[in-house]
């Protein structure tokens, strides 16, 4: 375990070094490794800030708060390296959770859902009239022949938007 201690206009006390150690010895409990950590606590007029990088061998965390108080600062960083490390952490479980799963039987060939329906304009319409229809109608797509073109053409509503699709056939 390596720390660098770095101050920025802010003397760091021995009190705040024995409580980064303390927060580190943590961390290498947690990651298993040697770590090399560097904290940087500024000061500027009231603003303490705590920057705190945490390296090891192929991983590299680092987080940076800034408060009122330099050990809430710094309390705070690490409370977010912390965090990192077990969504890292959980992450990889997961991964090699879905590595371990193998099928007992082979995957069978699965044919595409094909649904049926009749959501076509009947009249020629207009794109702008295509658009009210289907606002009207309270469906997601229609059919409709666009008199200028004398086309098919498909108007279809994505979230907030509404698409149209003219073929070039």
């Amino acid at each position: 375990m390596n720390i660098k201690f770095i101050g920025r206009h802010y003397e760091v006390p021995d009190s705040l070094k024995k409580r980064i150690e303390r927060r580190v010895a943590k961390l290498q409990r947690l990651l298993g490794e040697n770590l090399n950590v560097e904290v940087i606590c500024s000061l500027e007029k009231y603003r303490h800030t705590a920057e705190v990088m945490v390296k090891g061998g192929i991983f590299e965390f680092r987080a940076t708060e800034t408060t009122n108080d330099m050990l809430a600062s710094v309390n705070a960083a690490f409370d977010i390296i912390e965090g990192q490390i077990k969504k890292g952490k959980e992450k990889k479980r997961s991964k090699k959770k879905g590595k371990t799963q193998v099928p007992s039987a082979p995957l069978e060939q699965v044919s595409p859902r094909i649904i049926y329906t009749q959501d076509y304009a009947d009249k020629p319409l207009t794109v702008e009239e295509a658009i009210m229809e289907l606002e009207a109608t309270g469906k997601d797509v229609l059919l409709f022949r666009n008199p200028s073109t004398n086309r098919a053409n498909v108007v279809y509503k994505k979230g907030e938007t509404y698409y149209v699709v003219e073929p070039e056939w």
